[in-house]
């Protein structure tokens, strides 16, 4: 049955991530820390980097520092999570999932009528 599922990319079905979330994260593996040289990198435009870079922030995947400008002002640059990090990240949500599943399956087991709720509902 597994063999049978298809997902592109592990950090696309477990985080929710895009494939072009996935290409800016490995573009930051490169060394690559401004939004102008990830843009040229991965091939896209600063504002679809930047909507990747948000939805890899908010996984864990990224961070971003201030820098400062001489003449006043910031700008930020990002940088990669560790894999490491990435890794106990997608072990978590992989975690949560199984429990999530076994629980739904304990309903469809314990259901006495013919509804199946706990297998289709998994929120």
């Amino acid at each position: 049955m597994i063999s049978t599922l298809n997902c592109g990319n592990l950090l696309e079905c477990v985080l929710g991530l895009t494939p072009a979330d996935v290409m800016v994260y490995e573009a930051l593996l490169q060394g690559k820390e401004r939004v102008d040289e990830i843009s040229e990198c991965v091939g896209r435009g600063e504002s679809a980097v930047y909507k990747s870079l948000q939805r890899l922030l908010l996984a864990g995947m990224a961070y971003r520092v201030k820098m400062p400008l001489n003449g006043g002002g910031y700008y930020f640059i990002y940088r990669p999570a560790p894999k490491e990090k990435v890794v106990e990240e997608v072990e978590k949500v992989l975690a949560a999932l199984v429990e999530r599943i076994r629980k739904a399956l304990e309903e469809f087991a314990d259901d006495s009528g013919t509804r199946m709720s706990g297998v289709w509902n998994l929120q």
